[in-house]
């Protein structure tokens, strides 16, 4: 029985060393074709993170204010007020005032600019589209849940290692 147990724990590690990997192949395969989209775009790969952020917060119904972006994306207010200049400049986000409070400022991506990443990443959407209707509903819940676990695994050693890093410098000298 100890040796069946063995063999089950070794398939398991395996698998679990394969998921790593996929994950990371995954990761590296978005990271390039995120960064041929920004060359395509002549854009800085933190631009279309930036659009990515809006994008996602307005698809969630609370749009993000610049002070939300500057969070999302780890950098400070002047440089995030930089990359808005220029993806507004680009026609790919606006400013919008809102409706309950005017001194609120939403950033909100353009439809010229849902149009061009459409254009661009729609052959990819019929592709995994096509990839996700293999699976069946259970076998696409266990991997939603999978990739938000491990999603916030690794959220959370980024924050510990920026919170060790932080502590690290010390106290700030302003």
């Amino acid at each position: 029985m100890a040796h069946r147990r063995e063999g089950h724990d070794g398939e398991r590690a395996r698998l679990q060393r394969v998921l790593v990997d996929d994950v990371r192949t995954l990761t590296y395969r978005t990271q390039h074709l995120a960064h041929a989209f920004a060359e395509h775009q002549a854009m800085h790969p933190t631009d279309l993170e930036a659009m990515v952020h809006v994008m996602q917060a307005e698809d969630g119904g609370d749009p993000l204010t610049a002070g939300g972006l500057a969070e999302a994306l780890g950098l400070s207010t002047a440089a995030t007020t930089s990359v808005v200049d220029r993806l507004e400049r680009a026609g790919h986000v606006q400013r919008e005032r809102a409706e309950t409070d005017r001194r609120r400022v939403h950033l909100r991506i353009t439809p010229s600019a849902m149009a061009v990443a459409g254009a661009f990443f729609g052959p990819l959407g019929r592709r995994t589209d096509a990839v996700m209707a293999t699976f069946s509903q259970d076998e696409l819940s266990a991997v939603h849940r999978f990739l938000l676990e491990f999603s916030a695994a690794m959220e959370d050693a980024e924050r510990e290692h920026r919170s060790r890093a932080s502590a690290a410098q010390g106290p700030s000298q302003t």
